[in-house]
């Protein structure tokens, strides 16, 4: 750590590097001073490509954009996106003490899409010191930016970004076509012992009603449905793996090799054994 010349206690000012994934760029405090002031341009080749989120521990500051003010005191998370115009400063009577962290990186990126965060600056009342502190913690590593400090950063930015704007975890009724719910089962669950009465649990129909709104979307039964697929996935074993006729029909759960053979050779036009014998003597 030092101390530059704002009078701010620096863990890590990496400013002159960087990192298209996820980097650190600064972390530290924001002791007392009256004189503070710091201004961000929305200009792309300003160098203001980088998030900030900051923490009030004390006192008082401001934070001015073209349309607003924000003022923040002691308890205040805020955050300020990239490229915006922003103007931030400390009272002048009560000058705030805040901890900062500075990133910047396509994760981050995806971290604040994810919750929708584009607003150029959120202010939201939040005690987050701990989470700070365990960055600086993660930051006073011998090794600052190495794999593991970073790896223990994008858990600590994700739970800043959470704080920002918590994520909403309540489950909504999905406006899905039961078909495509019926066939989604049976797509994912190819190599499983599928029965008609389990299909129809899976989209909380009757069995008959499960007959009736698969063929009515997909012009086949579910139960042929089932054949199909087990048979194209027996198709795709024979080409991409060693396994025997036997070993294939019992990984997908036929009842008999003799039954899957002579289903295999409706489809495809000749049994699994001669389908083999080509696949070796033409592989490509």
């Amino acid at each position: 750590m030092h101390v530059n010349r704002k009078n701010e206690n620096i863990w890590l000012d990496e400013r002159l590097f960087g990192n298209e994934y996820f980097h650190v760029s600064m972390a530290g405090e924001t002791t007392p001073n009256p004189n503070y002031i710091i201004s961000h341009t929305p200009e792309t080749d300003s160098g203001w490509n980088r998030y900030n989120f900051e923490y009030v521990l004390s006192g008082k500051g401001y934070i001015e954009t073209k349309d607003r003010v924000y003022a923040v005191q002691k308890g205040d998370l805020y955050f300020l996106n990239k490229y915006q115009q922003h103007i931030y400063y400390a009272d002048k009577n009560d000058p705030y003490d805040k901890y900062f962290l500075v990133v910047e990186g396509k994760l981050v990126d995806k971290f604040l899409e994810a919750h929708d965060i584009t607003e150029s600056v959120i202010v939201v009342h939040k005690d987050v010191a701990d989470v700070f502190r365990q960055a600086f913690r993660a930051l006073s590593a011998a090794d600052k930016t190495g794999d593991e400090t970073y790896n223990a950063m994008t858990g600590i930015v994700l739970k800043l970004v959470q704080a920002v704007r918590e994520p909403d975890y309540r489950p909504v009724p999905r406006e899905e076509h039961p078909a495509k719910i019926i066939k989604s089962y049976i797509d994912y669950n190819v190599y499983e012992k599928l029965t008609l009465s389990d299909i129809a649990k899976t989209a909380h129909l009757s069995v008959s009603q499960t007959e009736r709104v698969f063929k009515a979307k997909y012009g086949i039964s579910p139960v042929k449905y089932v054949i199909e697929k087990k048979l194209e996935a027996a198709a795709s074993l024979f080409i991409t793996s060693f396994f025997n006729v036997s070993e294939v029909s019992e990984r997908l759960v036929f009842s008999d090799v003799k039954y899957f053979s002579r289903l295999f050779k409706a489809k495809f036009g000749k049994p699994p054994s001669e389908f083999i014998k080509n696949l070796q003597q033409n592989p490509f």
